[in-house]
């Protein structure tokens, strides 16, 4: 019943979202003509336009796309005289069925269809990685604390955001993050060497950046075998081994395309000119970045104002801790648990992901809160969760409620109100 009524409310919101559509008289200039609050149920067209051209090439024989709209050929690569899709290619194999039946037309339906089946799926993930956490006797908790949890990954995380969006780039975070929690799954049962490689190398074929979760598995197993030491060394060669498949599959991906196994397509990408001369200065991942990329990760504060909405979030990027605040339980963690294997293991996978974005050319702009921190949400998550009390107290409840207020308002203001958000533009 739980579930049902999560991924009720997802459903519902998704709805909004995507086919409910009003303009508000606030914002404007007091000399133009307010426009009158309106619906309509006429979705706009957005959609995971990348992925479903590509899919259309692999269809068609080729890995190259057939040329986008002249309009509309930002963040495609073009490389010797053909465009290609940069991005990591496994959200196109979700679109392969759907573009061979429906070629070109109905994109944005076929965008939705894949963003929200696996938006409910990462809910049920969700809910069976709180139950694997308790039945492992990692946690003790309650049912409405399991509740409470569960409404705060769905309702009170940037990922929500990110699931109601349906263009490329954010279906790419919301299919990494199904096999990401499918990875954490695993690590909070059997741990198969082969298996979790699997999960991971799926996650990074979505995300690249998922690749770097790695040491996660790595210092847990030293942890637990290093009195064995042929048996983890055993793990770690099978768990190297099926992960390396997957780093060769992408580098020889490389190759087809762009002739060379380390070139990605990125450094020659169509993107925005807010970002195209860091890109081309200093390279995709740079030092000069940090600073930036660290202050809206984590400093950039919401804009207050003193009419409505009356709070605005920066497009560029708002501090995780603002957007989430129930994420604070993650430091207590380390507190009431100093020595868990488990937790420092999660540290230790988040913190490469973590550096690659503080290093990265782009914040990740438009977006809602800090998008990028998505890669890592299932192992913060689990963080979190482990430094909560096994009822919740007063305050913890009022941090998650904070947090789904928080995320939904986020949510609507970028669907409804993102004329206010152009001084950013």
């Amino acid at each position: 019943m739980l579930i049902i009524l999560v991924c009720a409310g997802f459903t519902l919101l998704t709805f909004c979202v995507h086919f409910v559509h009003a303009r508000f008289p606030i914002g404007h200039h007091p000399h133009e003509a307010a426009p009158a609050i309106s619906f309509s149920i006429a979705p706009e067209v957005y959609s995971g336009q990348h992925f479903i051209y590509l899919a259309n090439g692999w269809l068609q024989g080729h890995l190259y796309v057939n040329a986008p709209p002249p309009h509309d050929a930002g963040d495609y690569t073009f490389w010797h005289g053909h465009w290609y899709v940069a991005f990591p290619p496994l959200p196109a194999v979700f679109f392969l069925p759907l573009v061979a039946i429906f070629h070109y037309s109905h994109q944005f339906a076929m965008s939705v269809g894949v963003e929200f089946t696996f938006g409910i799926a990462n809910i049920v993930l969700a809910f069976l990685v709180l139950r694997r956490l308790v039945e492992q006797g990692v946690v003790k908790l309650s049912f409405s604390s399991v509740a409470w949890l569960l409404a705060f990954f769905v309702f009170g995380t940037e990922l929500l955001y990110v699931s109601m969006q349906a263009s490329v780039w954010f279906l790419a975070h919301v299919i990494a993050t199904t096999f990401l929690l499918l990875y954490v799954l695993e690590l909070l049962d059997k741990r198969r060497s082969w298996l979790l490689a699997c999960w991971l190398g799926f996650a990074a074929l979505s995300r690249s950046t998922a690749l770097l979760i790695f040491p996660c598995y790595l210092l847990l197993t030293f942890l637990e075998e290093r009195r064995q030491t042929w048996l983890m060394l055993k793990k770690y060669a099978t768990f190297g081994v099926v992960l390396a498949l997957f780093v060769v599959g992408m580098l020889f991906y490389n190759l087809l395309r762009f002739g060379s196994w380390l070139d990605f397509g990125y450094l020659s990408m169509n993107v925005s000119p807010r970002v195209a001369d860091g890109l081309h200065q200093y390279g995709q991942f740079n030092v000069h970045f940090l600073t930036t990329n660290f202050y809206y990760m984590l400093i950039e504060p919401p804009m207050p104002m003193l009419s409505p909405p009356f709070v605005l979030f920066n497009p560029v990027g708002t501090g995780i801790f603002w957007t989430m605040p129930a994420l604070y339980s993650m430091v207590r963690t380390f507190v009431v648990r100093p020595r868990s294997y488990l937790a420092w293991s999660l540290l230790a996978g988040a913190v490469l992901p973590l550096v690659a974005h503080l290093l990265y050319f782009n914040t990740g702009w438009f977006q809602f809160g800090y998008r990028f921190f998505v890669d890592i949400l299932p192992l913060a998550f689990v963080l979190a969760v482990m430094g909560f009390h096994t009822r919740l107290r007063w305050y913890e409840w009022g941090l998650i409620l904070l947090s789904i207020v928080i995320n939904i308002w986020g949510l609507l203001e970028y669907t409804y109100l993102q004329f206010l958000l152009r001084r950013w533009m």
